[in-house]
């Protein structure tokens, strides 16, 4: 007796591609299997289109690009324009304590720039308002002493507020400085602590004592030529003692990363 057989290699039911196409909208009136061409679709970067979307490491990247040299180019632009001021105005009448006091104001210039620049090799952060706030604060304040040259009184005491500002400055930059910044290296989180620290005492000296010259300089007319030399050899010791323990300081935390970078160098 004669058997019907089937091909065994031919499955009972065949499974039909997918019968929509890629773009909706277009129901296909095919039922026989075909392939489907799937388009890659292009964006077209144009008006309010991003061209980097916003990862964890793109915004790490990006703080990473932008705060030191928004620092550093903020507080350039303003002691530009002091720097600009204090030649005009030091020109113009150049007696004994003007040239004194333009001298010890150029060097506070140089002192705040140059503090800047080491933090922003110590430290990376997400800035925020008051990061943007302080180099205008203490920056700015390096103005107004220009338009009192030859005036202690007035000079000395702009001095002594520019002071009292980087002193708060200073306290914000120790506060907002966790160890994390320094990686596994404990020690040199604790030797950038001893800096601030120290700042903080030197600046703080520094303004008291040219505060203290001002109010004599107002009090004693006679003494005003002496007061305001006094005053400006405070700013300059004072600058002098800054310079140092950042010097000294900067070389100990550069050396416990085995980076050669003596003090002064």
């Amino acid at each position: 007796m004669a058997i019907e057989s089937r091909d065994l290699t031919v499955p009972k039911h065949r499974h039909r591609a997918n019968p929509y196409p890629y773009h909706e909208g277009n129901r296909s009136t095919s039922t026989h299997p075909r392939t489907i061409e799937y388009e890659e679709e292009v964006k077209d970067a144009g008006r309010g289109e991003a061209i980097q979307g916003l990862t964890r490491d793109v915004l790490i990247h990006r703080s990473l690009e932008v705060s030191p040299n928004g620092f550093i180019t903020i507080v350039s632009i303003i002691q530009g324009v002091a720097l600009a001021l204090l030649a005009q105005n030091t020109f113009e009448k150049p007696s004994v304590l003007v040239v004194a006091q333009s001298v010890a104001l150029m060097m506070i210039f140089v002192v705040v720039f140059y503090f800047y620049l080491t933090m922003s090799v110590m430290l990376r952060w997400a800035p925020s308002f008051l990061d943007s706030f302080l180099p205008f604060a203490i920056a700015g304040l390096e103005i107004p002493p220009a338009f009192f040259l030859g005036n202690a009184a007035g000079w000395s005491m702009w001095l002594a507020a520019l002071w009292f500002v980087i002193v708060a400055g200073l306290w914000t930059t120790a506060k907002w400085s966790p160890p994390s910044h320094f990686g596994r290296r404990r020690l040199a989180h604790t030797r950038w602590h001893q800096l601030q620290h120290e700042l903080q005492l030197s600046a703080s000296c520094g303004g008291f004592a040219v505060a203290f010259c001002g109010l004599l300089a107002a009090a004693v007319p006679a003494g005003r030529l002496a007061f305001g030399l006094l005053s400006t050899l405070t700013v300059l010791v004072t600058v002098g003692v800054v310079v140092w323990r950042i010097e000294i300081r900067s070389a100990q935390i550069h050396s416990i990363y085995r980076v050669h970078r003596p003090p002064f160098n």
